[in-house]
């Protein structure tokens, strides 16, 4: 992959980085709210372990951006809030204030954060004020009753991170810059307790975190990839034990592309295929060729249900990488079982996979506003499969 598409890419990525009790409430209709009223209720009748929606959702189109809750689905787009019951319903700004044209800062909706999590019964958020000064605040599920927790740091870089069963793990900087130069803030991976008054933790410190990609947390072991100094295009794979403090790299080849789980962890590398790791082992074996002709740029999402892969087959840098895409969907035994292409992105636009969010699979014509395209996944596979539009 040449450097100049590199570039783009990490431009791209680096934008798409900067979501038992009852409540209910009925917000003024308006032009983001185009129904009178809905309501806002904790489904006792089909709730999962709370880890299922505490814990940090890895196949997301970007860090921390949506939510799957008791109470639904929220995202955060251009830092308002939005709902919907189910995913596939409409998506509304999350504000019940009187006479609220749900367009300023004194919206409910907005957070002015980059990253949300959910944690009993509360929307948490990462904002900054004053410039410099990065910190933890929450809302109720509703949007009222905005409060800010606690002071993260004083920085002139941002967090990034994500919200994972109570806690926000953390670094300060920005992943993807390396190419342009720039590395992170500190060497540091932080942690915060959520719901009370303790201070942020340094889980680990190493030089290795001035240029990591992505960190995910499984149980006590910390996964990491890292860029290497001569490409930004594979990583180095680290493991890292809360329980011994032991950091050792595992593979040469790896990307941030990928799902991990207790046992084993996937990745897809660009024109290569799917890999799979053996926790227990140390093996990484190649499952799944994947290989394009005209191989353009690649991500793969992985969920429990199925394997997306989303092909961008134009390979002109100058071109909006989202106008030729290809959404492939495998099962576990890397059998195709779809292939469409996504053909409702609006000219001109980023658009792309959301998430799955159990029953669907979620779809934005356009990054820069809410969901409006589902698949239902009792249909892949069958001849009803489609696209539809999300509705009222």
């Amino acid at each position: 992959m040449s450097k100049k598409i590199v570039i783009l890419i990490l431009f791209a990525l680096i934008a798409s980085l900067f979501t038992s009790c009852n409540c209910s409430y009925v917000p003024e209709s308006d032009s983001h709210n185009t129904e009178s009223s809905f309501s806002i209720t904790s489904n006792s009748d089909n709730e999962k372990p709370e880890e299922y929606y505490t814990a940090f959702r890895q196949g997301e189109s970007s860090v921390s951006l949506y939510l799957v809750t008791p109470y639904g689905m929220y995202m955060n787009i251009r830092k308002y809030i939005y709902y919907s019951e189910k995913g596939n319903t409409e998506y509304i700004k999350l504000c019940n204030k009187p006479a609220c044209n749900h367009s300023t800062e004194d919206c409910n909706a907005y957070t002015g954060a980059y990253q949300i999590g959910y944690y009993k019964d509360k929307i948490y958020y990462i904002s900054r004020r004053d410039y410099y000064v990065n910190t933890l605040n929450c809302m109720n599920m509703d949007g009222t009753n905005h409060k800010e927790i606690k002071v993260l740091n004083n920085s002139c870089f941002s967090t990034f991170g994500y919200f994972h069963n109570g806690y926000f793990y953390y670094i300060i900087g920005t992943p993807g810059v390396q190419a342009i130069g720039v590395t992170n803030d500190d060497n540091n991976l932080y942690r915060v307790k959520v719901d009370d008054n303790s201070k942020p933790e340094v889980v680990l410190t190493d030089d290795i975190i001035f240029n990591i990609q992505r960190f995910i947390v499984v149980d006590d072991i910390i996964y990491l990839t890292v860029y290497k100094q001569d490409t930004t295009a594979e990583c180095f794979l680290y493991s890292y034990s809360c329980k011994t403090g032991a950091l050792t790299k595992i593979a040469d080849n790896w990307s941030g592309n990928g799902f991990w789980g207790k046992h084993y962890g996937y990745c897809y590398l660009t024109n290569e295929g799917i890999y799979k790791y053996n926790v227990e082992t140390g093996e990484v074996t190649l499952e799944k060729a994947i290989k394009f002709d005209n191989h353009g740029y690649c991500g793969a999402r992985f969920y429990p249900d199925y394997i997306y892969l989303i092909h961008n087959r134009n390979d002109d840098y100058r071109a909006l990488r989202e106008q030729d895409l290809v959404l492939y969907i495998y099962n576990w035994d890397y059998e195709i079982i779809e292939t469409v292409l996504l053909d409702f992105i609006n000219k001109g636009k980023i658009g792309n996979f959301i998430t799955d969010v159990g029953n669907y699979i979620i779809f934005a014509s356009d990054m820069d506003n809410k969901p409006d395209y589902y698949i239902d996944k009792s249909e892949i596979g069958t001849d009803k499969f489609a696209f539809h539009k999300i509705e009222n």
